[in-house]
């Protein structure tokens, strides 16, 4: 995809969740606004990232040239515990 393209995508108001999709098969949710980090060459995603923590299990990071497609995923809701 285009730098362009994907910097749309990343900043938008208001976020809207989405997946990205590699040529090699690997895809990546971002659920919300800090799992992904637009860099100068390509994307970072942070692997595991909850909101509102800052705690992720891994990134990866790869070129914009290796991004097949995104797509726009449902809004993730968040479950209230029983009380």
């Amino acid at each position: 995809m285009l730098k362009e393209q994907v910097h749309t995508i990343l900043t938008r108001e208001p976020f809207t969740p989405f997946r990205i999709h590699l040529v090699n098969g690997k895809h990546y949710d971002v659920d919300h606004r800090d799992v992904a980090r637009f860099l100068g060459y390509g994307v970072l995603v942070f692997i595991g990232l909850k909101q509102g923590s800052h705690q992720a299990k891994g990134y990866d990071r790869f070129p914009f040239d290796h991004i097949v497609r995104i797509e726009d995923r449902p809004a993730v809701r968040r479950r209230k515990k029983a009380s």
